[in-house]
């Protein structure tokens, strides 16, 4: 798995262009025309990866293609349940002295724990522990959360996975067991495509209710100044688009 998050790693801003620039380096005594290419390449593609304009348009283009549940649709719903994937956990939450949800898995929760509470349907949390960095999984985390702060209860806890394929996989088996195929699946806007991609490749009717917008409103002048959090921006929706490409030709 550590490999595997290398190699991603390798292929996403900001690494694939000091990777360029480490092969311009290597090559400008042999090969100087490459080698000024790569530097190019590197720098420019790094400049514009890092605008809130390169970030905006890419992360649109992944959240806008579901769109964002009305209270009244959710209230509506025909759902089954309501599946929470996991994004990520805090390990060194020292003022809570346990291990807790990460900005992105909190961002999940909480929008889970208002449809249960809309809708009263059972929730499934999915997720495993990817790198053995503490005794409790994703899922178990997710569920103290849900359970000791939002006050909701969790009927499932898919507690195998590591990757949204995988928590598709798994979550898909313990659905089936208890009857139910349409289900509500909740994680960021950004992350939906992949998510709903993984989920019916299992077989199940999905709702998607997305939360979370990252675009960004910066315009004119300041959408072409980089920044670390544009820079961000634009690796998260890069890194979906090279998964989705991925389950294509995998799965």
């Amino acid at each position: 798995m550590i490999l595997r998050y290398l190699l991603k790693g390798m292929i996403l801003p900001p690494f694939l262009q000091l990777l360029m620039l480490l092969a311009a380096l290597l090559f400008w005594r042999w090969r100087p025309r490459l080698a000024r290419w790569l530097t190019a390449l590197s720098i420019v593609s790094l400049w514009l990866l890092a605008t809130p304009m390169v970030a905006n348009g890419l992360l649109e283009s992944l959240e806008t293609r579901h769109d964002f549940l009305t209270p009244e649709q959710a209230d509506r719903t025909d759902a089954q349940a309501i599946v929470i994937l996991a994004a990520g956990v805090v390990t060194n939450a020292h003022e809570y002295g346990q291990p807790m949800a990460s900005n992105h898995t909190l961002m999940r929760l909480r929008y889970g724990a208002y449809l249960q509470r809309r809708t009263d349907l059972p929730i499934l949390v999915s997720g495993g522990s990817v790198f053995g960095e503490t005794d409790e999984t994703l899922a178990g985390i997710m569920a103290r959360e849900l359970e000791t702060l939002y006050r909701v209860p969790v009927r499932w806890r898919e507690q195998n996975s590591r990757t949204t394929h995988e928590n598709a996989t798994y979550s898909a088996e313990m659905l089936a067991e208890a009857g139910i195929d349409r289900i509500l699946l909740v994680t960021e806007a950004f992350h939906m495509p992949r998510s709903v991609q993984a989920f019916e490749n299992q077989g199940l009717e999905v709702i998607p209710a997305p939360t979370t917008s990252y675009g960004m409103t910066d315009t004119g002048i300041l959408g072409l100044t980089p920044s670390a959090l544009a820079l961000n921006g634009s690796s998260m929706a890069i890194h979906e688009y090279l998964g989705m490409l991925a389950y294509r030709v995998l799965y």
